[in-house]
């Protein structure tokens, strides 16, 4: 069974507002949890991503330094 209702913003305040203080403490925390659950993962996700990426090891490291300082002495005197 399904129930719509069509209730404004400012009824569904009013709603709330009658509720007691036990009430408005867990609908203010269901809500934190659903704002929080739509908010955070795209964050979470992306840090999760460049945490577990790739690391360079020293050697890679080197022969990245060694290619870049050589390409920046190719165009300087390129284009110089």
């Amino acid at each position: 069974m399904e129930l719509k209702l069509d209730i404004r913003i400012n009824q569904l305040i009013g709603l709330i507002r009658q509720l007691p203080s036990e009430q408005k403490l867990r609908i203010k925390k269901e809500l934190e949890k659903e704002i929080k659950k739509k908010s955070i993962p795209e964050h979470e996700d992306l840090k999760e991503l460049l945490l577990a990426g790739p690391v360079m090891t020293e050697e890679e490291e080197e022969n990245f330094n060694n290619f870049d300082n050589a390409f920046n002495k190719w165009t300087k005197s390129l284009f110089a």
